[in-house]
């Protein structure tokens, strides 16, 4: 008989988008899953529409927050609950192909791998694009295929070791949480999402799992991920803002400034994680790019703020902290003598980080 996946669905507020999820979920040509609909206490009619699904078929169970815990809380909760051989995740309002978990589970048989990815489709409105034939994403497809070891004529990729500081220097990210799939036992040794990151805890999560366990990456899309307007990170089209008046939309502006702060957490967790790592052949390359990442984030708060050029003077200093740059320390000098000169040059610069 097949072994229980169970499937885990943190949502919030999803009652209008979340019906295409579960009905991927139930197209799969592999039978023998349980799926966790995990509420972080929602305040539409998600509970109503789960437990229509529920009464529809017995596969699918509603759990429900005691308090409300986050995207990782919720995830937690569901992992927690679960009662398969396996887990999997799928967000409220992303689907998977109908063949995810028949090939994941004969990927991980076949590679005796101990976990499973795969790639994706984006979903821009009516605009699906598949993101992973552009030029860079081949050559970095081809260039673990050329380092790594290979299944099926190419089409599967395999770590062991080496994953971790590959995806450090990469500049496309090639795994994803809606697509893994894994053995519910690794978690006696991985333990669960940290709470504490409301955003990127998926991505520090799956760093955990790099470089101790055999990893498939399964090259053809599995899913399809969604950029709804009311998801956490692309709550509004960013290239439509004007960063000079951003400050007189409060509202959009302390969304950024929140999503600015957990950006900064996540990355200051990986440079500790670069920084305490022993496979990271090239410590120093990648510690630099961290910092001038945490250094740009730094910079776009204070070239935000420069109307509260207290709250620009302390984002500036940050920024020079992490790392000394021409752009930051030019913002600096000009914050200091609160001169309005180089506004042309102070955007240029925002683009370029």
């Amino acid at each position: 008989m097949e072994p229980l996946i169970s499937i885990v669905m943190p949502t919030y507020n999803r009652a209008h988008i979340i019906s295409g999820a579960i009905e991927s979920i139930l197209s799969q040509s592999y039978g023998n899953w349980e799926l966790i609909v995990v509420d972080d206490r929602s305040t539409d009619h998600t509970k109503e529409a789960i437990r229509e699904w529920a009464s529809r078929d017995a596969r699918i169970r509603y759990v429900c927050n005691e308090r409300e815990k986050g995207p990782g809380g919720a995830r937690n909760t569901g992992m927690l609950a679960a009662r398969g051989e396996y887990l999997a995740f799928l967000d409220s309002d992303d689907e998977w192909y109908p063949c995810h978990l028949t090939d994941s589970m004969s990927t991980l048989a076949l590679t005796k791998a101990a976990i499973s990815f795969a790639l994706w489709v984006e979903q821009h409105g009516d605009m699906t694009s598949y993101n992973f034939d552009n030029k860079v994403e081949r050559h970095l497809l081809h260039s673990m295929r050329t380092t790594f070891e290979t299944w099926n004529d190419g089409e599967t990729i395999i770590f062991e070791k080496g994953l971790f500081e590959a995806f450090l220097s990469h500049t496309r990210n090639f795994f994803q949480l809606n697509t893994m799939v894994f053995r519910r036992e690794l978690l006696d040794e991985v333990g669960l999402i940290n709470e504490h990151f409301y955003l990127g805890e998926d991505t520090t999560y799956l760093l955990r799992f790099f470089d101790k366990y055999r990893i498939a990456l399964q090259t053809k899309p599995h899913a399809v991920y969604r950029e709804s307007p009311d998801s956490l990170y692309l709550f509004c089209d960013r290239w439509q803002l004007d960063p000079d008046t951003i400050h007189l939309n409060k509202e959009i502006y302390i969304r950024i400034e929140e999503l600015s702060f957990k950006s900064i957490q996540v990355r200051e967790h990986i440079r500790e994680l670069v920084s305490q790592s022993d496979s990271v052949s090239k410590k120093a390359k990648q510690l630099y790019y961290i910092d001038i990442g945490i250094a740009s984030k730094y910079y776009t708060l204070s070239y935000l703020n420069r109307h509260d050029r207290k709250k620009a003077l302390h984002y500036c200093r940050q920024s020079i902290r992490c790392k000394v740059t021409i752009f930051n320390m030019f913002l600096y000098v000009k914050l200091l003598f609160s001169s309005k000169n180089g506004s042309v040059f102070l955007r240029r610069a925002l683009n370029l980080w």
